[in-house]
């Protein structure tokens, strides 16, 4: 035991770790080089801008710009055309890593089905705000006798009444029959409803 406290206290013991403290020293500095090249930690790429590309061109879009990309979801909107890109994580000009995944949100091919709400037995406003608020379009509104003034009788796509539940597709266009209101009634129409505002 005393001969390894001199040992503690000589000069190759302070020889030996010094060396040992050298080399681990140097084996840190290659894990974290190694690491640094591997990942491509100073380098970095500019996020193009995908929005408005289509499907079909992403591939020859990201030609020479060290990023890659993957479509995650798709949005149904109308008023664009199919197969659209209307949104991207991160977003443009941003600065990333070669090689990152950019997300990507494209507008579907197809509109999605809805469940055929029930507008029977509510009145034409509640009607249309429930179409609106599926998705739907407002079509035609017939008014014709019933007992039930003001409220619709039966809900129709393409020419066919269509029961609740039935799978829809989402902006197709529901027309309505509405009970007759009074003689002095006009015919309802979208347009008189959403500009029928309230008397202060």
């Amino acid at each position: 035991m005393k001969e390894f406290f001199i040992f503690l206290k000589s000069k190759l013991f302070f020889k030996h770790l010094a060396i040992a403290i050298i080399t681990l020293m140097i084996a840190i500095w290659a894990i974290v080089k190694f690491l640094d090249i591997y990942t491509h930690h100073s380098e970095t790429a500019e996020v193009p801008n995908f929005k408005g590309k289509l499907m079909s061109e992403l591939d020859n879009f990201i030609e020479g710009k060290n990023v890659r990309y993957i479509i995650i979801d798709s949005i149904y909107d109308p008023s664009e055309k199919p197969g659209i890109v209307v949104k991207q994580d991160p977003e443009e000009k941003s600065l990333v890593k070669h090689n990152r995944i950019i997300y990507l949100y494209v507008t579907s091919t197809q509109a999605p089905q809805i469940a055929m709400p029930k507008l029977v037995d509510r009145s034409d406003r509640q009607a249309i705000f429930m179409i609106e608020s599926y998705g739907l379009k407002v079509g035609k509104i017939t008014e014709i006798s019933g007992d039930c003034k003001g409220c619709v009788l039966k809900q129709f796509y393409n020419g066919k009444e269509i029961e609740v539940g039935v799978a829809i597709k989402k902006g197709s266009k529901i027309d309505l029959f509405v009970g007759k209101r009074e003689s002095d009634y006009n015919v309802i129409t979208t347009d008189s409803i959403v500009n029928d505002e309230e008397p202060e």
